[in-house]
């Protein structure tokens, strides 16, 4: 607790004139209901006010300051308590994945919404406020089916660059036209693990900063590709927790030329909807017999 009344007491002396003479932590703003909000642990009540802010402040010298409180509120409960709507009986889950794509020569982002539901999905869309299209490179997949006749739908934003902090809205419709939409608040997330490559046939994972116990574990994923007939068929994969590898157990895997992609994801909440941010590395990986 002294911690985060440290940051927010720094943060309040380096706050912005809102009037001549008046700083804007003696009004009753947006931006100081958070910080109050923030300070007795009422995230929902914070979330709220955030939102709001969002919506009013148009200055670009704000922006870390919000991603600041955001962050900082992951270390109450990584985010479940910021927001307190449910899901309607046929909606079950949803995740929101900002993926950053590393590979030789090119990088590529990529905005992903999935959803879990029990009944046909006829649309999924991610906006930015106020109703900006994040892109018009988009498609709704019907990806799986569970036993159970649970449906997962992922709408993929092919991007330019990574997407921005800010204000974002979540809208799902199922084909009875019933909608369920929700503000979702994206900041700069702080990248407690990064990977990279270490050698040709190695990749070294490195820590960054010392990890949020309240979130899960960042996990590292690794999957080997075959490219036939222009369709990219996955031959083996691996998620890890803890004790991340650093190379393929070759044994397992038949002499060849693959795509070899190995990720690290971080995951946090607001409220039901997980959010996760996902960086991936990947390039061409020739398995030989002498391997």
């Amino acid at each position: 607790m002294i911690g985060k009344t440290l940051l927010i007491a720094g943060a309040l002396i380096s706050a912005p004139v809102a009037s001549e003479g008046i700083t804007w932590f003696e009004s009753n703003s947006p931006l100081t209901q958070t910080h109050k909000h923030l300070l007795n642990n009422d995230l929902a009540s914070m979330f709220s006010s955030l939102v709001e802010v969002w919506q009013l402040e148009d200055s670009s010298t704000l922006e870390p300051h919000l991603n600041d409180l955001l962050v900082q509120s992951f270390e109450v409960d990584c985010g479940k308590g910021l927001h307190s709507k449910q899901f309607p009986e046929w909606l079950k889950g949803v995740l929101v994945q900002r993926s950053e794509i590393q590979s030789p020569g090119r990088d590529a982002f990529r905005a992903t919404v999935e959803v879990q539901a029990n009944q046909p999905i006829s649309n999924i869309t991610l906006t930015r406020w106020v109703d900006k299209s994040i892109s018009s490179d988009n498609s709704l997949e019907r990806i799986r089916e569970n036993q159970t006749g649970m449906v997962t739908y992922s709408k993929r934003y092919n991007i330019n660059n990574k997407l921005a902090m800010g204000l974002y809205r979540i809208d799902i419709v199922n084909e009875s036209n019933e909608s369920w939409s929700s503000w979702l608040i994206l900041g700069e997330p702080k990248t407690y693990m990064t990977v990279r490559w270490a050698s040709k046939h190695n990749w070294q994972v490195e820590q960054n900063a010392l990890l949020n116990p309240n979130c899960p574990l960042p996990k590292l994923n690794a999957a080997v590709y075959d490219y036939v007939d222009g369709t990219y068929n996955q031959v083996w994969n691996g998620s890890y927790e803890s004790d991340y590898p650093q190379s393929l157990p070759l044994e397992e895997i038949d002499a060849g030329r693959y795509v070899l992609a190995v990720s690290m994801n971080h995951r946090r909440w607001q409220g039901k909807i997980i959010v996760e941010q996902t960086q991936i590395i990947s390039k061409t990986y020739d398995v030989s017999v002498e391997d």
